[in-house]
C-alpha cells in the first residue's frame, strides 16, 4: 500500500489534546482562532498544489472549517467525518452549532463513525448521516513471536490510558479476579496520563504477573497481541465504536464491551460481544470469569454466524465505497 504524504502546517499548539481546548477559557479561545485560520490559510495553496478533486473532513469541527472555506474559495466539494467529539462536545454550543450547521449543510456527503452518533447529526442539524466505519487494514498475521504467558486465559485492553477509556475499571476487575484465585493475564497496549496511576496500582496491589505493559506499538506487534489473546476488553466510560471494536472482530477475538454507544447495541444484536454495564468493576469481573469458564469449552462459537455480516460492515473497501457513492 502506498504510504499517504502528511502535511504539518503550523499554529499556536497546545501540550493538551484538541479535545480537551475550551473556548471558555481565554488562551484556549487563542489556540482556536489560531488552529482555525491556519487552517483554512494552509489548505487553499495545498488544494491547488495538489490539483485534489475532493476533500473529507475528518470532525466537522475543526476540519470541515478548512474544507468549507476551500470550498468557498475554489468550489472543491467536501464531505465531512463526524467521529464523536465533535457532536457530543460542541454540537450544544450556541455559536460553534450554527458554525457546523453551515459546514454540514454545504457539504456533499455527511456520515458519521457511529450508528447513535449519525441519528445525533440528523436530529441536530436536520441533514441525512450515514454510518461510515472507522476502520484499517490492519494484517491477520504479524511476523515474530510474543513470550508465552503463564496464565491459561489472556485478556487484552487496547487504547488510550485515559478515564474515559476505563483502564481504571479494568484493572479493579483482574484485582477482584485474583482475589478469587481465577487464573487470567492482562496485556494493556497503549499509554496516557493515567499510565502513572495504573502502574502504581498493579504495584500496590501485587499484580505484577497478572498484567503486562507494552506501551504503544507498530501494527506488526499490534497484529501480534491480538493473535496472542483470548478475549478483548473494551470497559469505556463513552464511546461511540472504537477502533479496537473492528479490530478484535477481524481477528476473530472475543469480545467483552461496556454497553456505551453503539458497542452494546451491536454486540448483542449480532452476538458477538458479552456486554455489561459500565463503571461497575464487579460486574465486570463476573463476565470476565465467565469468558474464561466459556473459552475452556470446544464448542465455544458464539456470534460466529452473524460476525462475518458485521466485518464486511467495518471493511475498509465498503467505507471507501459509501464515501465515493456520493461523487459518482
Amino acid at each position: 500500500m502506498e504510504k499517504v504524504e502528511v502535511r504539518w502546517f503550523p499554529w499556536m499548539g497546545s501540550d493538551k489534546p484538541l479535545v480537551h481546548l475550551s473556548p471558555y477559557r481565554p488562551q484556549d479561545t487563542l489556540r482556536i482562532g489560531s488552529l482555525f485560520l491556519a487552517g483554512r490559510k494552509d489548505l487553499l495553496p495545498f488544494v491547488g498544489e495538489n490539483k485534489i478533486d475532493v476533500c473529507l473532513a475528518l470532525w466537522v469541527l475543526p476540519s470541515g472549517v478548512f474544507a468549507y472555506h476551500a470550498h468557498r474559495r475554489t468550489g472543491t466539494p467536501y464531505s465531512v467525518w463526524a467521529l464523536g467529539t465533535d457532536i457530543y462536545r460542541y454540537g450544544g454550543n450556541p455559536f460553534l452549532r450554527g458554525m457546523m450547521k453551515r459546514i454540514i449543510r454545504g457539504a456533499r456527503g455527511v456520515f458519521a463513525d457511529g450508528f447513535d452518533l449519525a441519528k445525533k447529526v440528523e436530529e441536530r442539524f436536520d441533514r441525512k448521516c450515514y454510518f461510515l466505519a472507522t476502520t484499517r487494514p490492519l494484517m491477520n498475521e504479524g511476523e515474530g513471536d510474543l513470550p508465552p504467558s503463564q496464565s491459561s486465559y489472556r485478556f487484552l485492553f487496547v487504547g488510550r490510558l485515559e478515564r474515559v477509556k476505563g483502564i481504571d475499571l479494568l484493572l479493579q476487575a483482574m484485582d477482584l479476579l485474583r482475589d478469587e484465585q481465577v487464573d487470567a493475564h492482562l496485556t494493556i497496549v497503549g499509554s496516557g496520563s493515567m499510565e502513572p496511576w495504573a502502574r502504581e496500582f498493579v504495584a500496590a496491589e501485587g499484580l505484577g504477573g497478572h498484567v503486562s505493559w507494552a506501551g504503544n506499538v507498530s501494527d506488526n506487534a499490534l497484529a501480534l497481541h491480538y493473535n496472542s489473546c483470548d478475549c478483548v476488553v473494551i470497559p469505556s466510560r463513552s464511546e461511540s465504536i472504537p477502533l479496537v471494536f473492528s479490530e478484535a472482530l477481524r481477528f476473530n477475538k472475543k469480545l467483552i464491551v461496556a454497553d456505551v454507544g453503539d458497542m452494546g447495541v451491536l454486540g448483542r444484536q449480532y452476538g458477538v460481544a458479552e456486554v455489561v454495564p459500565p463503571e461497575d468493576p464487579t460486574v465486570l469481573k463476573d463476565m470476565m470469569k465467565r469468558r474464561i469458564e466459556r473459552g475452556k469449552r470446544k464448542e465455544d462459537h458464539e456470534g460466529d454466524a452473524k460476525r462475518e455480516e458485521l466485518k464486511h460492515l467495518f471493511n475498509i473497501e465498503t467505507s471507501v465505497e459509501r464515501f465515493l457513492a456520493d461523487y459518482q
